[in-house]
C-alpha cells in the first residue's frame, strides 16, 4: 500500500512538469509571434524619401530635365513624377504637359538618389515660357520736298544749254558757268575733244539743278579748236554740248 502511494506521488509530480513546460512553450512562441507582426509593422511604416514638389534626379543624369516629384500613395506606396525643365535663366521650370507616371517607391529612391531643389507643384507651369521678343519700332520717315527731289533726280541725265565764257586761252585758267538742267552735287566736267586729252575741271561749284561753275586750268600745249562740253552726274550719266567750247592760241607767246 506504501508502495502505490509513492508512485502516485510521482505520476503527479510528472504531470505537473509537463503541463508547466506546455504553458511555457505557448508563451514562447506568442513572443515570436508578437515580435515578428511588430518588425513587419515597422518595415511597412518606415517614411518615403521624397515629398511633393522636391526635384530630383540620378547620381549621374542631367538637371534638366530631372524627376518633379507630383504626389506620394500611402495605399501603393509609389510616387507620381512627371519631367521637369529649366527656364532660360535657370531656374525651375516648366513641363511641357499635364502628364504624370507612377513609379514604386522603392525604385525611385534607389535610382534617383540626389535632391535638387524644391518647387511648389502648384507653380510649374505646364508649357514652355514664351520667349518675349521686344520688337523694333521702325522710324517713321518723314517726307519732304528734298528728299523727293533726290529720288526723282537720282536718275536724271544732265542737259547743257549755254555756257559763259564760251572760249578759253591755252595756258590760262579760265571759270566757265555751265546753264543747263538736272545737275547734282558732285558733278564733274570736262573739256573733250577727239585724239587729245581731256582737260577735267580741277574744281565744280553746284548752285542749282541748273548752274554749275567748272573752272578748267588749259595747259599751254592745248590743241586749239573747238571742244565739247561734257558734264556728269554722280549717276553716271552725262550730258555734253559738242564742239561748243573754243579754245583759243596763246596771244602772249605769239607776240
Amino acid at each position: 500500500m506504501e508502495r502505490l502511494t509513492k508512485i502516485s506521488i510521482i505520476l503527479s509530480i510528472f504531470l505537473i512538469f509537463c503541463i508547466s513546460m506546455t504553458g511555457c512553450s505557448d508563451s514562447s512562441d506568442q513572443t515570436a509571434s508578437g515580435s515578428t507582426s511588430a518588425s513587419l509593422a515597422a518595415t511597412t511604416t518606415t517614411s518615403h524619401l521624397y515629398t511633393a514638389g522636391d526635384i530630383v534626379r540620378s547620381a549621374s543624369g542631367s538637371e534638366s530635365p530631372a524627376w518633379l516629384v507630383v504626389s506620394y500613395d500611402t495605399a501603393t506606396d509609389s510616387y507620381s513624377r512627371a519631367l521637369i525643365y529649366k527656364n532660360s535663366d535657370g531656374s525651375y521650370g516648366y513641363r511641357v504637359n499635364a502628364n504624370a507616371e507612377t513609379s514604386k517607391r522603392a525604385t525611385m529612391e534607389k535610382v534617383f538618389t540626389v535632391k535638387i531643389t524644391h518647387v511648389e507643384v502648384a507653380s510649374v507651369s505646364t508649357a514652355a515660357p514664351t520667349t518675349v521678343t521686344t520688337a523694333a519700332t521702325p522710324t517713321p520717315v518723314r517726307t519732304t520736298t528734298s528728299a523727293v527731289a533726290a529720288t526723282t533726280t537720282s536718275s536724271a541725265r544732265p542737259g547743257i544749254k549755254s555756257l559763259d565764257p564760251e572760249e578759253g586761252e591755252a595756258g590760262t585758267t579760265v571759270s566757265v558757268e555751265i546753264i543747263g538742267n538736272d545737275f547734282l552735287t558732285n558733278t564733274t566736267a570736262m573739256l573733250r575733244q577727239s585724239g587729245q586729252t581731256s582737260i577735267k575741271a580741277t574744281t565744280v561749284s553746284w548752285y542749282s539743278s541748273k548752274s554749275v561753275t567748272a573752272t578748267f586750268d588749259i595747259p599751254n600745249s592745248t590743241k586749239v579748236g573747238t571742244w565739247d562740253m561734257v558734264v556728269t552726274n554722280p549717276n553716271g550719266l552725262s550730258g555734253e554740248l559738242a564742239n561748243y567750247f573754243t579754245v583759243r592760241g596763246n596771244e602772249t607767246e605769239n607776240r
